[in-house]
């Protein structure tokens, strides 16, 4: 099927993203030429049977939606960021029509500065809400690694260990 994704790029107070939102939208749709991006190795994974296309509106710019929060997000939770960067979303798109209900998936990019507790990255197993550090939000790894688990997917570990089976990307650790 057809995931429509949009791009929340946090801009907080106190600190940037490594990358301007045109270039995630590269890295992420391949907008501006990139040939390997989430939208074609998803599809070529899947048989062309999962296509992530870029959320459409006046608003954002080849589905990444710039948002400027009012806060400093040193050393807080990315949890806590992704809150705050839904809820200014949430206020730009009064009034034009436009719901965060209206996408497949959510993805917040946010940067290194907050708090990971070690992650690269998270997202809702099932649902539709992943959240990036900015020096991962480009890597196709993680990227597919927590679409699959908006997916339904579950890490494919071997017995106790979660990250054991480095044969798919829901196994492996290594970031990339």
């Amino acid at each position: 099927g057809t995931s429509t994704l949009l791009v929340l790029y946090a801009i907080p107070l106190d600190v940037e993203n490594g990358k301007s939102s045109t270039q995630y939208s590269d890295d992420i749709f391949g907008t501006d030429g990139d040939p390997v991006n989430v939208r074609s190795q998803a599809s070529a994974c899947s048989r062309g049977q999962l296509e992530y296309v870029p959320a459409e509106s006046d608003l954002f710019v080849n589905g990444v939606l710039e948002v400027p929060i009012d806060n400093n997000i040193a050393g807080e939770a990315s949890g806590t960021v992704v809150n705050w960067v839904t809820a200014a979303a949430q206020e730009l798109l009064i009034g034009s029509g436009v719901s965060l209900f209206d996408f497949t998936q959510i993805m917040h990019i946010i940067p290194d500065e907050a708090s990971w507790g070690g992650a690269a990255a998270w997202a809702y197993l099932p649902g539709s809400v992943s959240a990036f550090r900015d020096s991962y939000a480009d890597r196709m790894g993680v990227q597919l690694h927590e679409f699959g688990h908006n997916l339904g997917l579950h890490h494919s570990g071997n017995g106790s260990q979660s990250y054991a089976d480095h044969s798919c990307i829901m196994g492996n650790p290594s970031y990339g």
